[in-house]
């Protein structure tokens, strides 16, 4: 364990290749009451002293909670060495108005003065595309983040956001593990690669579907690497050109596991294996449908 690798953005600053997600914290779609708020915050000092520094929120976890308890969890910790990205949901960032106000809310949840990344989390269909993308460039014009990114963007909608943006999108997220494949069928991945945009992959154990025997190609690089499932789901992922991921989890145990995923490498023909032989491939998220946008 240890200092996580980076990958350069299109701005010139480093990103890790692998970060802490929080959907969980302090609760899910609401805020828990009954939540244990010592012990997840506790986890994530765990985390961030064994190596994580890269920590993803968003403003509508628990309602906000979640952000006031990663902002707990960060307190003494230099702001310099942390990486934290945050997220406005679409069905309250509806123009650069909201946008703005939903950044300065998660700001203050977090007690922090910027984000190293702010994100929109997807498309709204009744929304401009273009007002959302105006509040962004307002973020980072006005020192609120130091870059910007959206989430769940197919590619028609980066396209579109890349052509009226230019290289201030340095970031785009998106669901993407060995079972969902749409990045790749859909294209987003080989455009994010020409275009020097780093794909952050969510979900990348597919809610713990990928982490455990059953999957017979896993449990046989799993043997030959002497690594669990998880790692070497989390490993086909990071070793991709321009791709990192976010992983969640509290459990001590899977955080050091998680961690140990950089001293190693997949042979060529396992990861050729994995891209073509998976038994479970899905063509298209079911966190984000298909819909229209306009700009």
């Amino acid at each position: 364990m240890g200092n996580i690798p980076t990958i350069r953005l299109l701005s010139g600053r480093e990103i890790p290749k692998l970060g802490l997600g929080t959907w969980g914290i302090g609760g899910g779609p609401t805020r828990n009451q009954n939540n244990d708020d010592k012990g997840q915050i506790k986890s994530i000092k765990y985390a961030i002293d064994n190596g994580f520094t890269f920590i993803r929120t968003a403003h509508n976890y628990a309602e906000g909670y979640c952000e006031e308890l990663v902002g707990k969890a960060i307190e003494g910790y230099a702001r310099k060495k942390l990486f934290l990205v945050s997220c406005a949901n679409q069905k309250f960032a509806l123009d650069k108005k909201s946008i703005i106000e939903v950044a300065k809310g998660s700001l203050k949840n977090l007690k922090i003065d910027y984000f190293d990344v702010y994100l929109i989390g997807a498309i709204n269909p009744e929304t401009s595309v273009k007002s959302i993308l105006d509040g962004l460039v307002y973020l980072k014009e006005h020192g609120l983040a130091k870059d910007i990114g959206v989430s769940n963007y197919r590619l028609p909608e980066l396209k579109a956001s890349i052509e009226y943006l230019g290289k201030k999108i340095v970031y785009s997220e998106m669901h993407y593990n060995l079972i969902i494949r749409e990045p790749e069928i859909g294209g987003t991945l080989d455009y994010c690669q020409r275009k020097g945009i780093i794909l952050s992959a969510y979900r990348p154990l597919q809610l713990g579907q990928l982490s455990k025997p059953g999957i017979v190609i896993l449990d046989q690089l799993s043997k030959k690497y002497n690594k669990s499932q998880a790692q070497i789901a989390l490993k086909w992922l990071i070793q991709k050109e321009g791709v990192i991921t976010i992983t969640k989890t509290t459990n001590t145990k899977h955080i050091r596991e998680d961690l140990d995923v950089f001293d190693w490498n997949l042979e060529k023909e396992d990861v050729e294996k994995l891209d073509k032989n998976f038994p479970i491939q899905v063509r298209i998220s079911d966190c984000s449908e298909p819909r229209q946008f306009k700009f």
